[in-house]
């Protein structure tokens, strides 16, 4: 468990161990305490007639499961929802046949409703030619009702209370590669808050890998000749004393000789390799204006995306929330695929804390490392190049006229100019997600839109 102690100035990790209470609120929390899960029942009603049958071997997701996963303001959106998930279902069993019986003959039908089921319909037929993400009838339905939000979103448009969300093609237009990482799916099922809402989760994710490149993960390689090593690498010939490191293959040319004169020929010539894996310092807003359900979603989404690289061996975490107070940073240092699983497993999504000064944080976390050390973590990264990320609100003073380190920023839902040019300043980059969830870069080159 990650978080504050009650009672106590400090902010703590009781990593592994049992939960705390806040000393901001005095609540307890945990990765156990899901948006939605202490309901027992729903606001909405789970009676209503629906256009879509109920299938023979489905239950229908209940109005509080789908409250708990989605962004449902009305019962109209409740029942969208469940037929999504009923058509999904027909989809998975290859059964056209979705239409409840008052609703087949759409000639029939009066003008009004012959007009709502011709819409659902022509929607409805999409969804068996498109790749639709998720391994049940309701993550699918998830996953196309969060699309359609946020198309409705980024134009800008409103509706009555109680109106379903338009539907729409682009809606179901989803990247396989997004939604298919068997890594990233097992990971999202260890905690409880990401379990219930992973499809949004990973909906973000399929928009995080457009500006995946603004923040590049790469390992770097160094190989270096040596005269022996187990180690081999493929060169061109660059000497004939190289020949015996030709493959044999090579000799069976029928132009091997005048190749052999050309010297254009690959030799295998062993090699001293050395792999350094990129550091990322990762510092989260603890403060109580991050306790919002879409923020946190983006959230969990950064650092899922983030910790991919680690579980594949490419990168390093440093991980900690933040507020005002130094001392209450507590790193968490991920190398590898289990790490990421047991502090993934007790991550908490329910932050607390108070103001932040996200100045005097990065101008410490500087500090720590020209020291050769990393607050509470006895390690040395004076000599490598990490990146500093950001993660908060926007909301967030920064209190500093400048950063001593190259700093990285993502702020979520809010603007904050005076972030934005220290990262600028520092030629590091700030993105910027909008309450509509567009995207944009701001860098030294200029600011431009991402998705």
């Amino acid at each position: 468990m990650i978080g504050y102690n009650r009672g106590s100035s400090k902010f703590t990790t009781t990593y592994g161990g049992k939960y705390e209470g806040s000393r901001y609120g005095g609540y307890t929390y945990g990765s156990l305490w899901s948006w939605g899960s202490g309901l027992s029942g729903s606001l909405y009603s789970d009676d209503k007639p629906l256009y879509v049958k109920e299938p023979a071997n489905y239950m229908t997701p209940k109005a509080n499961e789908i409250e708990k996963g989605s962004f449902v303001h009305s019962q109209e959106q409740v029942d969208q929802i469940k037929e999504l998930a009923r058509v999904c279902y027909f989809k998975m069993i290859g059964d056209k046949d979705y239409l409840d019986t008052p609703y087949k003959d759409i000639d029939k039908l009066d003008d009004d409703t012959k007009a709502i089921v011709s819409q659902k319909k022509e929607f409805y037929d999409q969804i068996y030619d498109k790749f639709i993400p998720g391994f049940t009838p309701l993550e699918q339905a998830n996953a196309i009702y969060e699309q359609l939000r946020r198309i409705e979103n980024r134009k800008g448009q409103t509706r009555e209370d109680g109106e379903e969300l338009v539907h729409d093609s682009a809606a179901l237009n989803f990247d396989r590669r997004a939604y298919t990482d068997v890594e990233m799916n097992e990971l999202l099922e260890m905690n409880e808050v990401s379990k219930e809402r992973k499809m949004n989760i990973l909906n973000i994710v399929s928009i995080i890998g457009d500006f995946g490149t603004e923040f590049k993960v790469e390992k770097k390689v160094e190989e270096k000749i040596v005269s022996n090593s187990d180690t081999y690498a493929k060169r061109m010939l660059r000497d004939y004393a190289q020949i015996s490191q030709i493959d044999l293959y090579q000799r069976l040319f029928p132009h091997f000789q005048s190749k052999l004169l050309a010297k254009d020929l690959i030799v295998n010539v062993p090699v001293d390799k050395k792999e350094e894996k990129q550091k990322i310092i990762i510092l989260l807003d603890f403060s109580g204006s991050m306790d919002c359900n879409e923020k946190q979603d983006w959230v969990n989404a950064i650092l899922i995306d983030r910790f991919r690289y680690v579980m594949k061996g490419e990168a390093e975490v440093f991980f900690s929330y933040f507020v005002d107070d130094t001392s209450d940073l507590n790193f968490h240092h991920l190398t590898n695929k289990q790490e990421v699983i047991d502090f993934w497993m007790q991550f908490s999504n329910s932050p607390n804390g108070g103001e932040t000064h996200i100045g005097n944080i990065v101008n410490y976390v500087s500090d720590e490392i020209s020291c050769k050390r990393l607050h509470n973590l006895n390690v040395d990264l004076s000599e490598e190049k990490p990146e500093i990320l950001i993660i908060n609100d926007g909301q967030d003073e920064v209190k500093t006229k400048k950063f001593p380190y190259k700093v990285n920023a993502i702020t979520l839902r809010e603007t904050n100019k005076e972030l934005q040019d220290l990262c600028i300043e520092t030629k590091g980059k700030l993105i910027e997600v909008s309450r509509d969830e567009t995207v944009k870069a701001h860098h030294e080159g200029g600011s431009y839109d991402i998705n």
